[in-house]
Formats: C-alpha cells, structure tokens, sequence
C-alpha cells in the first residue's frame, strides 16, 4: 500500500467515517486521486473488509479486529484504542512521568486521541471501582486487590516474547522444581517488581483469605527472599497463591479432586439439563485438563480475560445460567467459590460446542498441529496457552516446518506463530495469546460463532457517542447487540419456562401410593393433551428402576424424563406436588416436574430458568406447599 492510501485509512479509521470533502481537503488531492487511492486501500485490505462511500461518507465496513491485526499500518501499533490503553496504562503501573503533550510526541497521535483514550481508561477503571487521578502524575486509586488484579491482565496483553525474567526468579524455579514455562517467569519477575514497588510505597494488602490455605506449599518459605524486607506476611501469601496460577510444564494439583471435579459437573449437568453426554471418556479428558490449569487461579479469585465472554453469554445465555448455578453450588463445588464470570464462560463455551453439534463437536474434535518456526520450547509455551483456553482441541502433534512439509498427518487447523503458504487453515497467533488471538481459536474452534459477519459494537457506540447524547451507554449497548445479531443468528427457538407450565400443567394431591404413581399422576395432564404417549411415562419409571434417582435436583425436588424417542410428540412440562412426601429410591421428594424432551436443545431455555427459581430456598418452598397461584407466579415472573 502506499504511503499516501495508508495515511487515508489510518484517518478513516481514527475518526470511524470522514466527508469526501474533508479527505480531499486534508490530503491536498483531487476527488479522482482519492478515489484510485480508496481502490489501492481496498485491493490491500480485502480479505478484511474495504472502505465504503455513503452519501459520500467513508467508513470501513468489515472485521476491524483482523484488520488491526494485519496492518498496524506503518508501523503504527497505536492505531488499535486497546494497544493505547495498554502502553499508557503500562506507564501509570511502572510510575513513568508523562503528560498529555509527551504522549502525542512520542504515539505520534492527537491531542483529541490521547484525550479520549484516556477518558477509555477512565470508565474502564470505574467499572472495577478504580479511579484515575492526577497528582504529579496519573495514579490509580481504589482498593488495592482490584489494582492488582488490572496489572495482571495488563501482563496477559503483552504478546512480546521477552526472557526479561532475573536470576533470582530462575533460582526460585530451580530449587522449588516448578518448571515454570518462559512465559510464567516473565511475568513473575514483573509482577514481583510491580509489588515491591507498590510495598515500598504504602500500598499492601494487610490480610489476605487464603494465607492458611498456602501456607503448606512447599515454596512458600522461599517467597519471602523475594519480596522486600518491609512486606507483610499476607504479601507473601498472596505471592504464594499468584504462583500457584502460573503455568507450569509439571502438573502441582491432585488429579483424583480434579477427576472428581469433573464427575460432579458432568453428573450434575446432564442431571439438570436432562441432557446425555455421549463419549464421556473423552468429554472428561479435555475438561479435567482444562480445569488442571485453571484450578488453583479459580481456587484463589485471580482474574483472567476472556475476550469472547459476552458472546458466550448471548450464544449460550441459557446454558451459561445453568453452568453458572451448578458451579456456584458451594456443597459441590466448595473451592470455586467465588468463581469469575471468565471462568464460567470458558466451560460453558466447551458445553455449547458439544451441544451445537453432538455427533461431530466431541467425537469429532478438531485436530490441531502446533507448528512453531521458532523452536520446540515456544511450541510447547503455545501448546501450554490452548489447553488453558481452548480444552476441547485435539493436538496431535508439535513440530517444526520442516517435519510439516515432511508429514503427510491430517489434521483440522495448523495453530502457528506465522502463516505457512501452501498449507490450509492455518491459525496465525502471537507467540503469547492475545484477546484476539484467544477469540479468533474459539470463534474456528469451539464453533459457537458461526457467522462470518463481524461486528465492533464498541466502534459502533463511540461513532454514536461523538454523533448523539447517549442517555443510558449499557442500555443502548445491549440493544444494538439484540438487534445486531439477529442478522446472523439462526438459533433453534427455546420456549421459556411459563410457555411450557401453564394452569392445566401444575396440580396437587395429598398423597400417593408411591414414586411411581406419583409420576403417572405427574404426567397426567401430558396425556391429555396429546403431547406425550403412555410409553413415555413407562419410559421414565424404567429409567429410574435402573439408574436410580438421580432424578433428585434438590430437596424434595425430582425431574423425571427419558429418551425423547419413548413416547414423546412435543416439548412440554407439567407439575405435581405431593402434600406427604414420597419416598424415591431412598429420597424423599414432594415435588415432581415432568419433562419431555425433543432434542437436546430446546428446552434449555426452560431449564435454565427452573435452575434459578430452585437456588432460591424460599420458591422451593412455596412449590412444596403446592400453591398453584403462587406457582404460576413465580414462574411467569422468571425469565
């Protein structure tokens, strides 16, 4: 591209959409030059998206974030508001002198720029409680955990491979035998300097929940030659627990509480979703190494990011509530308390895959080569990194180019550091996973995205922003995303919980002979309006004879079902309370909800919402006195 086109896409972009005049004008050119330099900016940018006149306008129109990725044009690594936000950020964290005018020199960017990224990182850290002030320099203030937590992330951003790490870090490593990866050094090393400097300066943490639960680690003793002498004993608890998150090439976590954790989930989901997960074996695998290296970083609240979370969530909402209540159950799951929404989305993202596509999702998993032009080591740092995301791949290998062109392997993707010409689907990623190298693995990987259309809602309200007064920024924010979206979703309808129980459908008796009868009177109104056969109500009684009442969701609380095939005309549900409670296979429940299922689908909607209303004890409650009233209204009023 030349100098000139990419000087026109870098204001293009900057300002989101400029009047042909303007351009003309600013770049001294006639309307014929600018046109042939938009045709040269297009013929580069293609495979992006291209610019476009409206109403002679132009904008770009097409995937900003692969169009960042591919250009930084000129050099420019600023042309991206979130490399802005970061290399400012990064010098309020390290304590460097600056002012407004010295950014503009040194990014080569506008005052007006420099000013609205800052004003970015103002409402960033707001949302976190943080605030950014000027007193001899920009400072953040706010509690100290939470300025921790943004340095963190901020480290997650650096994509640079550096070996920055100090003698004393690969001591550490040595004599503790951690095996650290190169990345996890890095970042030990900065992070210890960045708490040795807040330490210095007043800003510890005087009590720290987890310091008994670190203190049997067997380099915890070792951390304190690390910190300065004026750190407080919650520090080095709070050091301990930090390493304990970093990846490692040993595996320091019990794998029998993790297999555990993992049995729990899996039992629990197909429990409340009525959904069978096929091929457990190798469902279990990919979980149980996804939650070996995230264990002891949920275990201990530290964050990560997780770019594609509010997708996750629109894609998969229903199944995320449901993923999120089992996970929140601290009977189950006593050390996820306090588990983060990222961490929630992760393993709902890898449930989703598998229910988009059952037969080829998981039996079928994409097989991945790691491909590293750069060494063994910074292939198995990559491997490493897509574990930690991106459980549900298949990496059947890592090796050099050369062994590529050599290998005649089959495979799904090529994960690489650099493209390969002559190879197909080749994934080309930072030797360190950014926020967009992580979204794009999960967009071809996980295949819970399936639309090639693009959208930046975050360009799409700034462009608002400078244009009209916003009244409510979240509100209209959440709007777009509904309305977006609609263009390319094409999700299966999920009836809510209130379309499906209905007065007909809920009922109450005083007692029953047993179990049995109990779900024959349960399915009753089923029967009667043709929406299930009466092999389906042996189906469910059969079921239970043989699995046991693993029906049993909650206190007094059973969902019985079968197989869809046995019986089943119609998505329905109907309700029964029994006042004197039954005994079922050793449970005692009061409260049965039949379910009839089609596929494996379309009710988890429904059951997303029955999962909510039974966290509450106070609604169990009301559903054991069998108020039919007071039912419905809770139901109604669910989402």
């Amino acid at each position: 591209m030349r100098e000139r086109s990419e000087k026109i896409l870098k204001v293009i972009l900057d300002k989101d959409s400029i009047k042909l005049q303007e351009l003309i004008e600013m770049f001294g050119i006639s309307k014929r030059t600018l046109y042939y330099n938009i045709e040269d900016i297009n013929y580069d940018i293609k495979d992006c998206g291209e610019v476009k006149s409206i109403n002679h306008v132009f904008s770009f129109v097409g995937d900003y974030d692969k169009l960042y990725k591919k250009m930084f044009i000129a050099g420019d690594n600023f042309i991206n508001i979130e490399n802005r936000k970061n290399y400012i950020l990064y010098k309020i964290f390290n304590e460097e002198k600056f002012t407004i005018e010295s950014l503009v020199n040194e990014m080569r960017l506008s005052k007006n720029t420099i000013v609205q990224t800052l004003d970015g990182i103002k409402e960033d850290l707001l949302k976190d409680g943080l605030k950014l002030v000027y007193k001899k320099g920009y400072k953040i203030i706010g509690s100290e955990l939470k300025i921790r937590e943004k340095y963190i992330l901020l480290m997650e951003e650096n994509r640079e491979l550096l070996r920055e790490y100090s003698e004393d870090i690969l001591a550490f490593d040595k004599e503790c035998t951690l095996n650290l990866t190169d990345y996890s050094l890095t970042n030990l090393s900065r992070f210890i300097s960045f708490l040795n400097k807040r330490i210095k300066n007043n800003f510890s943490i005087h009590s720290y929940k987890f310091e008994c639960d670190v203190k049997g680690f067997d380099y915890y003793k070792l951390l304190k030659n690390l910190l300065i002498k004026e750190a407080e004993e919650s520090e080095v608890a709070y050091l301990c627990a930090y390493v304990s998150t970093l990846p490692s090439l040993n595996n320091n976590i019990s794998e029998e509480k993790i297999k555990n954790y993992v049995d729990i989930l899996i039992k629990r989901f197909e429990a409340n979703t009525v959904i069978t997960i096929e091929d457990k074996n190798e469902f279990k695998k990919n979980l149980k190494r996804h939650l070996l290296s995230s264990y002891y970083r949920i275990r201990f609240a530290f964050p990560i990011s997780n770019p594609s979370l509010d997708e996750i969530r629109r894609k998969h909402e229903s199944l995320y509530k449901i993923i999120k209540s089992i996970l929140e159950d601290e009977k189950d799951f006593p050390d996820f308390i306090g588990i983060r929404e990222e961490e929630i989305g992760f393993i709902a993202a890898y449930f989703g895959g598998y229910l988009r596509g059952t037969e080829n999702e998981i039996k079928g998993r994409k097989k991945v080569l790691v491909v590293c032009p750069n060494g063994l080591l910074i292939s198995k740092n990559l491997e490493i990194q897509l574990y930690k995301y991106i459980p549900t791949i298949d990496i059947i290998a890592v090796m050099s180019i050369k062994e590529l062109n050599e290998s005649n392997i089959e495979y799904d993707y090529i994960v690489s550091t650099m493209d390969i010409p002559g190879k197909k689907n080749v994934i080309v990623v930072n030797p360190m996973l950014s926020k967009l190298d992580i979204k794009q693995l999960m967009d071809k990987l996980v295949s819970f995205n399936q639309s090639n259309l693009q959208f930046n809602i975050e360009r799409i309200m700034q462009a608002i922003k400078k244009n009209a007064n916003i009244i409510n920024y979240e509100n209209l924010k959440n709007d777009l995303i509904k309305i977006i979206y609609q263009m390319d979703e094409k999700e299966e309808y999920q009836p809510m919980l209130k379309e499906l129980v209905n007065e007909k459908r809920v009922n109450k008796v005083l007692r029953v002979k047993d179990w049995e009868e109990a779900i024959r009177l349960a399915s009753q109104p089923l029967l009667e309006d043709n929406s299930i056969d009466e092999r389906y109500v042996d189906a469910m009684i059969e079921s239970i004879k043989k699995h046991g009442p693993y029906i049993v969701l909650a206190d007094g609380f059973a969902l019985p079902h079968a197989n869809s095939k046995d019986g089943v005309n119609r998505l329905s549900m109907s309700l029964l309370t029994v006042e004197e409670e039954v005994d079922l296979l050793g449970k005692p429940v009061n409260i049965f909800m039949v379910l009839a299922t089609v596929d494996n689908n379309s009710h988890i909607k429904a059951l997303a919402s029955l999962s909510e209303i039974l966290f509450d004890k106070e609604n169990l409650a009301i559903f054991r006195k069998g108020d039919k009233e007071k039912i419905l209204k809770i139901i109604n009023d669910s989402e």
